[in-house]
């Protein structure tokens, strides 16, 4: 719920500086910084003014050597003759010729015109008082208009903060379109190496700084006195620079904040010969530009850690303005400053959210830890205001929480029983050692529910008996408790109960083997000496009983030393494996003898110490030739061998060729009382069960190959670490 809250908030705030960024964009609030920026870049963009325009200016020292202004047409007539001579590519006039004046003057001035057949007129443009349409052309007059190469307009309309930047090349009205002066001029002069904008676009214009191109006074060329050399295949402006006759407007500082209209037209034909126009981006992708700003903006407040927002914030406000300068330095230009007044507005609106978000959690953690951190811990805050306070309070109540869960680790690392933390959705998230030795290091078990750590694991859990069972066969007894810091926290302990289902489970067993084992030849003894032996001859009938008291016997002397190895363990010395192997064929050759059965041994002459218990080991022997030779035919042989294994430890072999263990002993050939057979005498399975007590009981392994066919191989490998060889 706080978390979809919080994604709400953001979701709203976001949506807010998405709206204020297009507003702003669209209501051009920042447009006075916006320009300022694309003036500064466009300096970027100029090259060399353009070697082929050249301005005859009607300046001061014109006007005080030919006349007042406005000048006689007959007087205009004079300057383009005297222009033609020097031989300019093109003349282009800036000054408007709309209204006829003395019929003489104006025929004076049309044949200059068509004389020279280079000259291009300019237009302009009027609305009729008070009427709402489209403003109408306005051209020169008649005769002008057909002596001239070619017409353009000269409109100029400068932006919102008054500074003169763009020209609308192509200017529509009436339904149709009309060309700009210096685009007629451009494509007059050279028409097929131009790379015009788009119809209807109004470029942004570069401007040189004041003074730039080079200029001559008309009075100069009236008088033959200008320079052959720069005016001849030259593009000749000709326009008013002087004070007071009102053709100047505002341009960027860096190009001297006032020029006259003949200036900016050369600075807008240099600027396309030179392809040196700067064009606005369209609209939809201006737009997309500064909603892509204010997102990243807000995936950083939504993914990074707060002090990572003022840097990304700052470093999207550095891009911003590089990307523009960029841009216009490249030939077209962004609007950055609508999303750089998001980024403003938008990151202390989230910081102080975040703070009001921060300080709610502080009071609400206080008041939940206050109860158990004691009021000691509560009037150790102090704090310059509220937030300051909250923290030092917050800080004091995580160090005491801190020193119980401290101590609650070294109470579970001193359990010598496994324990387990959880928390309130049941996930864990501490362990001691012996329970990391169960569940495996904390990547393994870190954030799983008990269950799940269960079936990782391959454990069971019995809940009727509250008990779990490992995949190694250990058997835990669980119990749980809340934790005294977090009632929702809980604390499982595992008290392992193996030994104690084993000794349950020999018992058990013990039971079995005294009411069937040991019983049956006792009731077999009890019988012969009564009625049921009678019938039988004396020496058969004492061959039997003495038979079935030695088979107590027997049972009664393994049971004895299973149950001396499980309470005493084993004393091992040095020992002669060898020599061990070699008596204990020697004291089962008769046996093997009477049975007709060849047992062949494999020992090394050289001894083999080893440490181990001599007595116990002998026996297990024992027991492992003498199945062989019970469960063995005439005829064929047991194998006894000493071999080592292929990091030279000792390995004790016994095989036989006798039908291999039945089916039912396969799966636990050492089952301590086991499945029995009659094929070669009564067993209660305790012999096997003895070979692998001493086995464990040195350390060592035992491995068991049976065929279905027949043969049986017993493979002891003996653990000699401390075995000593002369």
């Amino acid at each position: 719920m706080k978390n979809f809250r919080l994604f709400g908030e953001w979701l709203l705030l976001f949506g807010a500086t998405i709206a204020l960024v297009l507003t702003a964009w669209q209501q051009e609030w920042t447009h006075r910084i916006d320009y300022s920026l694309l003036d500064f870049a466009s300096q970027y963009r100029l090259a060399e003014p353009s070697d082929e325009i050249v301005i005859v200016e009607i300046d001061d020292r014109a006007l005080s050597e030919i006349g007042n202004w406005p000048w006689d047409r007959a007087r205009h007539a004079e300057l383009i003759d005297q222009l033609a001579t020097y031989g300019p590519k093109l003349t282009v006039v800036d000054i408007l010729f709309v209204d006829p004046t003395q019929a003489e003057s104006d025929a004076q001035l049309s044949r200059a015109v068509a004389e020279a057949d280079n000259v291009i007129l300019a237009h302009a443009f009027a609305r009729s008082l008070g009427a709402s349409t489209d403003p109408a052309p306005v051209f020169p007059i008649p005769e002008l208009a057909n002596a001239a190469q070619d017409i353009g307009h000269v409109s100029v309309g400068a932006d919102s903060d008054g500074v003169v930047r763009r020209f609308a090349l192509e200017f529509e009205a009436g339904g149709q379109q009309y060309d700009h002066l210096a685009k007629v001029a451009a494509l007059s002069a050279d028409a097929e190496a131009l790379e015009l904008p788009r119809d209807t676009a109004e470029p942004i214009v570069p401007m040189h700084p004041y003074g730039s191109f080079v200029s001559y006074s008309a009075g100069d060329v009236v008088s033959g006195q200008a320079s052959r050399e720069f005016l001849a295949d030259k593009i000749v402006l000709i326009g008013s620079t002087a004070q007071g006759l009102g053709d100047r407007y505002t341009v960027a500082d860096h190009a001297g904040r006032i020029m006259s209209g003949v200036e900016m037209q050369a600075n807008l034909l240099s600027a396309i010969l030179q392809n040196e126009l700067i064009t606005e981006l369209d609209d939809w992708i201006v737009g997309g530009a500064l909603i892509v700003a204010i997102a990243l903006l807000f995936l950083t407040f939504w993914q990074l850690p707060p002090v990572w927002g003022l840097r990304l914030s700052l470093a999207l406000i550095a891009a911003l303005v590089a990307l523009s300068t960029a841009l216009v330095v490249s030939g077209q230009w962004m609007p950055v400053f609508p999303a750089i007044l998001g980024v403003v507005v938008a990151y202390p609106l989230w910081g102080w959210r975040r703070l009001s978000a921060v300080s709610r959690f502080l009071e609400v953690e206080a008041q939940a830890l206050m109860p158990r951190a004691g009021k000691e811990v509560a009037d150790g805050s102090s704090g310059f205001d509220t937030v300051a306070r909250q923290v030092s309070l917050m800080r004091n109540l995580i160090g005491a929480t801190r020193e119980r869960l401290v101590f609650l680790r070294k109470t579970l690392s001193a359990s010598p029983d496994p324990m387990m933390v959880f928390d309130a959705e049941d996930r864990a998230v501490l362990m001691n050692e012996q329970a990391v030795a169960i569940f495996g290091e904390e990547t393994d078990w870190s954030g799983l529910t008990l269950f799940q750590l269960l079936a990782e694991n391959r454990a069971q859990f019995d809940t009727k008996m509250e008990e779990i069972t490992t995949a190694d066969g250990r058997e835990f007894l669980v119990a749980s408790s809340e934790v005294e810091i977090d009632e929702q926290t809980k604390i499982i302990t595992m008290r392992d109960i193996t030994k104690i289902r084993e000794s349950e489970q020999q018992r058990r067993e013990m039971l079995e083997f005294l009411s069937h084992d040991m019983r049956s030849p006792q009731a077999a003894i009890v019988g012969l000496v009564g009625a049921a032996g009678k019938h039988l001859p004396e020496d058969e009938r004492m061959e039997r009983i003495e038979s079935q008291a030695r088979r107590t016997l027997k049972l009664t002397d393994d049971f004895v030393q299973i149950a001396r190895l499980e309470y005493e363990g084993i004393e091992p010395v040095e020992t002669d494996i060898g020599a061990l192997l070699h008596e204990a064929s020697d004291r089962a050759y008769p046996l093997a003898k009477r049975k007709n059965i060849k047992l062949e041994t494999s020992l090394p002459m050289d001894p083999v110490f080893c440490m181990v218990e001599a007595y116990s080991l002998s026996r297990a022997i024992d027991n492992l030739i003498g199945n062989a030779l019970k469960f063995s035919s005439k005829g064929e042989t047991v194998k006894v061998a000493l071999k080592s294994d292929e990091n030279g430890s000792p390995v004790i072999e016994v095989a036989d060729e006798g039908p291999g263990l039945p089916p039912e002993r396969v799966s636990n050939p050492f089952a301590r009382f086991g499945a029995r057979t009659k094929g070669a005498g009564p067993s209660a399975g305790l012999g096997l069960a003895y070979v692998k007590k001493v086995v464990d009981e040195h350390g060592a392994e035992i491995r068991v190959r049976t065929k279905s066919d027949g043969g049986t191989s017993f493979e002891i490998t003996l653990n000699c670490e401390q075995m000593v060889s002369d």
